[in-house]
């Protein structure tokens, strides 16, 4: 059977047919609650039922920047007509239009008298901070920042009056991989993301190219003053999420159901973010349907389902409004950026797993879909497979759309398809030239067949996938021992350590401390994720298998651990040290091991909620964490979804220390002090907790 599905997905799938999806969806400048975006929402629909998928809707949410879905405020609603920014001083040329660049209008702009306006420029750096303007006259001014708009809006717009605000930043840089000297010519995406509360306070702005922006630093320079003019036509009111929902029925499970979202939105072209994610589940959907009705494949158990929407809103919307529908939810597959050609685009495909507090069988399967993909689409040579494509797999990151479903309040596992970096990510130069027709057939075939297991899945592959399951995680368990004794020595072999035995014996405990309880995280991680085939069938066969691969991984980290501790002792004795069996605990650390954390709020945080109830100052503090950890903001998420009103702090510090690296207690017991102000979440004494 899963050999037969392999097979006849292949040959149904066109990448060709997906790119040309894609390249409709392109032509839409498709920003949440906008009619571009409703347009394009209808042409999806209306693509479904042409392939004959007839139950294909629209589904539309309240959007008009008050109203809630848990933490998160719904976007108002946006229109735009036209827009133009010329310079007029010291010399006269047109810097951009939206009709021939949309996105180097700034999102949720407000439009401009008719004859538009004029005024003076001035830089303010990157224009997020109170220090930016400290001595800098910018009222009925445009301001030209390097910072994101939204802030720069705050700043300069609501608090200092300034007429309007130009950008020249290239969205989310990274050092040596994408900066804007790689795409000088490229005009961001960048919005305002205005609150109905500051409707009145709203004006326009604009995204330049970091070769315009340099321009405009040149002439700034010399005494006369640089004048702009703007003039945007466009429009801010409120308006409907539009979500598309269509499914295939299950045959004998018609109320389980795997799933598969795109999110459709972002400016025209954004044919890769995530027109390219879009336009395959469209082609998915139409291979699927299409292998049913020529009698390919039979029609599948459980339901799938296909959805698209704007992102982060319209799912929290979606699961707001049908609080019945995580317990249909079996699985899903999120596509966020899957098209690129890796080459062009510098990227890597990336399967996001699912966060530790929600293990699952899914990661392993798309994870093995990946690799038979070779054999699939590659030619083999004398020297093994000739692919070229990159994939790999990395630990939990949200970000999209999965991570509204593995939200511990939802409970659903859901893995991320992502190709990632990518060079024109959230920029004009997201084209259509950058999707590979190859790349959206392999990625496609990987999550059809994934979709199709699961969606048929019975004992014999519940079976199939624990032991696929079991046997990568016990790999993952040698894995990090092996990393561990690659670390103890390489401490042993650290000069200054060397001649410094207290040091070298503490550093020699906390990382082996460090790792045995990495392996205890793991070990109970992947007998989760083996347990969690219990979802798809049930058997006392399944039961005696499931239980047999637990004890086989049990048996592997004991085993991995004590070699640590073998390890460890014959490093100490060699090196004349004597390691402390346990390290010294702090005030803090003492206290954490007192406290039992309570999540008071259902869905995934808005951190924009959190940063709005914040003081500049505080909110600075989680900037620099940010700096200095870039996975904090995963850490804070994981957190909240470790909290089951029976893990200590501690614990819950010990299992993101193990999932991503060394965590402070002080820093997650600040976040948790914030969360506690808002009513958010509850600090309790253990010996006092509340049953939720």
């Amino acid at each position: 059977m899963r050999s037969t599905i392999r097979k006849v997905v292949r040959e149904e799938f066109s990448g060709d047919n997906a790119k040309l999806y894609v390249q409709q969806i392109s032509n839409f400048h498709r920003i949440q609650a906008s009619p571009m975006f409703h347009a394009a929402a209808e042409y999806v629909r209306n693509t479904l039922l042409e392939v004959g998928i007839k139950n294909a809707k629209i589904e539309q949410f309240v959007s008009d920047g008050s109203k809630k879905y848990w933490t998160h405020t719904s976007p108002v609603g946006w229109e735009v007509k036209s827009a133009e920014l010329r310079l007029v001083e010291p010399e006269e040329k047109l810097i951009c239009r939206y009709i021939d660049t949309p996105t180097c209008l700034h999102t949720h702009s407000k439009a401009t008298p008719p004859e538009g306006i004029t005024a003076q420029l001035v830089d303010v750096g990157a224009g997020t901070k109170a220090k930016d303007y400290e001595g800098k006259d910018v009222k009925g001014k445009f301001v030209l920042a390097t910072g994101r708009a939204k802030m720069v809006h705050e700043q300069a717009v609501y608090k200092r009056g300034t007429a309007g605000v130009i950008t020249d930043t290239l969205t989310y840089e990274m050092k040596y991989v994408r900066e804007s000297v790689d795409t000088p010519d490229a005009h961001a995406y960048q919005a305002i993301w205005p609150t109905k509360d500051d409707l009145d306070k709203v004006t326009f702005g604009f995204s330049v190219s970091r070769r315009q922006g340099n321009h405009l630093r040149d002439l700034l320079k010399h005494d006369k003053p640089v004048k702009l003019q703007a003039k945007v036509d466009a429009r801010l009111f409120s308006s409907n999420l539009d979500v598309v929902v269509a499914t295939i029925p299950g045959s004998s499970k018609p109320n389980e159901e795997i799933f598969l979202i795109a999110h459709l939105c972002h400016p025209k072209p954004s044919a890769n973010d995530n027109a390219s994610g879009s336009g395959l589940l469209l082609e998915i959907a139409r291979v699927i349907n299409t292998l049913i009705d020529s009698g390919k494949i039979t029609d599948p158990a459980r339901t799938i389902k296909f959805i698209w929407v704007p992102e982060t809103y319209g799912t929290i919307a979606l699961l707001y409004n049908h609080p019945e529908l995580p317990r249909k939810l079996v699985a899903g597959i999120n596509l966020d950026m899957v098209g690129q050609d890796q080459e062009l685009c510098k990227s890597t495909l990336t399967v996001a797993r699912t966060p530790d507090s929600l293990p699952s069988y899914l990661n392993d399967l798309m994870i093995n879909l990946l690799e038979e993909s070779r054999e699939e689409f590659d030619s083999s040579t004398m020297f093994g497979s000739a692919s070229t494509f990159r994939f790999k797999a990395d630990v939990y990151t949200g970000g999209s759309d999965h991570a509204e479903f593995v939200d511990s309040t939802i409970k659903v596992p859901c893995i991320m398809l992502l190709q990632w970096p990518d060079l024109f990510y959230h920029a004009s130069m997201d084209t259509i030239d950058k999707v590979s027709p190859h790349s959206l057939k392999r990625v496609g075939w990987a999550a059809t067949v994934a979709a199709l297991t699961i969606a048929n899945a019975d004992v014999n592959t519940a079976l199939y996938l624990a032991d696929q399951t079991s046997s990568r995680g016990i790999t993952r368990i040698k894995e990090t021992g092996r990393k561990a004794v690659e670390e103890l020595y390489r401490i042993k072999e650290e000069p200054k350590l060397n001649e410094k035995p207290d040091e070298l014996a503490k550093s020699l405990a906390t990382k082996s401390f460090y790792y045995r309880n990495k392996l205890e995280h793991i070990i109970q991680r992947e007998k989760e994720a083996v347990i969690s085939v219990k979802r798809l069938a049930s058997s006392i066969s399944l039961d005696n298998f499931i239980h047999k691969f637990t004890e086989d991984i049990s048996t592997t980290g004991k085993k991995e651990i004590a070699r640590i501790s073998e390890v460890l002792s014959h490093i100490a004795k060699t090196s004349g040290v004597s390691v402390p069996e346990q390290m010294k605990e702090t005030e803090v650390e003492a206290e954490s091991k007192k406290l039992v954390p309570q999540r008071l709020f259902k869905g995934s945080l808005s951190m924009e909620a959190v940063r709005k109830a914040l003081t500049e100052k505080e909110h600075e503090w989680y900037e620099e964490k940010r700096k200095k950890d870039p996975t904090f903001g995963m850490k804070v998420v994981e957190a909240l979804n470790f909290m089951d009103g029976k893990r200590t702090l501690y614990e819950i510090i010990k299992a993101i220390s193990a999932e991503y690296t060394e965590t402070r207690v002080e820093d997650i017991l600040e976040f948790l002090r914030d969360l506690e102000k808002l009513e958010l979440v509850s600090l309790e004494k253990s010996g006092d907790r509340r049953d939720l």
